[in-house]
């Protein structure tokens, strides 16, 4: 499928370059090499495998739930902020976090049967969790590289980390290139949950290809945005999602988010993510339209509640450890990325809400 046609939103898109010619001339020949490389462990003396198992440890226990993935994508950010992706991570994960409350919520959650409302946050939940088992050890072992000064990326497939990784990260090592990082780990994270989530039989059949998303995806209900102060008002800045399923779709929205929240809004976005800590409550960005109390009812507001209210943690196994990595055409994706000139959806989001706010009145009358 052409890249370019993907997604149906018309605007003037600018383009940067993640690396040099010259550069990337390398770095393809080396991702070429590891194409035909069996997946292998790295034998690892004493220190790594203590560096392995506290890395698999934390990981473990940061993976708890949205609420303490999100916050650990941010912490990491903030020691190290040229790693941009983990910045990007948190505030993706944010719209993760506030996409299981709502179906608990009362914009949502009153559309939907019980059986839908589980599996929908099984399927979200799954999904924020596996990208955070597989980026969180590299984040991790990138910062013990830097402690040590000692290039520990040998160690990937230790982490089940797929081999398309470790020249990317050597690479960064040696540039400190933080757009091609991104970009790598945007593709890889992807692809990750391509066979894990997106094509796995239960979800594909009965979330992907229902008639609800498959409805809310045409009407446009799928944005993915970023809070930032403008003018002592909160505006929303992203994208609404098309062509979820395709995984090149999917990589496209990712860089073109990347493009928005650090070359237009940095700044006032990170600001935001500080002094809001996440709780996956939308009320952590418009507590006028939104509250985290069922009470609000009298207020006329829209009930959000923390996520720690409205769904226990759940427990997952990371068993799988096949390598997506066989496709010679997904290392062209690495060149560039791009910036959307257009980006504020403020309008487009309340402009769903009272779309929504119709269905559920329309649904009550009905029934």
């Amino acid at each position: 499928m052409c890249i370019k046609n993907i997604l149906s939103q018309r605007q003037k898109l600018k383009k940067v370059s993640t690396i040099t010619n010259h550069d990337f001339s390398i770095l393809q020949k080396q991702l070429t090499s590891e194409l035909s490389k069996p997946n292998t462990l790295s034998i690892s003396l004493g220190d790594e495998i203590k560096v392995v198992q506290r890395i698999r440890s934390k990981t473990t226990t940061l993976n708890q739930n949205n609420i303490t993935r999100t916050k650990a994508y941010l912490d990491f950010f903030k020691e190290h902020p040229e790693v941009h992706w983990a910045l990007l991570a948190h505030m993706v994960s944010r719209n993760g976090g506030w996409n299981m409350t709502d179906l608990k919520g009362s914009l949502i959650g009153p559309l939907l049967s019980n059986e839908l409302v589980n599996l929908y946050f099984e399927c979200l939940e799954r999904a924020n969790a596996l990208i955070f088992n597989d980026a969180y050890p590299q984040l991790l072992l990138y910062a013990e590289s830097k402690i040590t000064g000692t290039n520990l990326f040998h160690l990937l497939p230790n982490l089940s980390v797929s081999k398309f990784m470790e020249p990317i990260w050597n690479y960064f090592l040696k540039t400190n290139n933080s757009h091609l990082l991104t970009v790598a780990l945007i593709i890889n994270e992807q692809q990750y949950i391509q066979g894990r989530v997106i094509d796995h039989p239960k979800y594909r059949e009965e979330v992907f290809n229902s008639i609800l998303f498959k409805a809310q995806e045409k009407l446009g209900f799928t944005e993915v945005f970023f809070p930032y102060k403008q003018k002592k008002r909160i505006e929303l800045a992203g994208l609404t999602i098309q062509h979820f399923q395709d995984v090149y779709s999917r990589i496209t929205i990712g860089k073109r988010l990347y493009g928005i929240l650090f070359q237009q809004i940095h700044k006032q976005a990170l600001s935001f993510a500080t002094k809001h800590p996440h709780t996956g409550s939308r009320e952590d960005f418009w507590p006028t339209i939104f509250s985290s109390s069922e009470v609000s009812e009298a207020s006329k507001r829209i009930y959000s509640p923390f996520l720690v209210k409205a769904w226990k943690d759940y427990p997952h196994q990371f068993t799988d450890n096949y390598d997506w990595f066989n496709d010679y055409q997904t290392i062209q994706l690495l060149t560039d990325f791009e910036i959307p000139t257009i980006f504020r959806i403020t309008s487009d989001y309340k402009s769903d809400i009272q779309k929504l706010q119709y269905i559920n009145d329309l649904s009550s009358i009905i029934n």
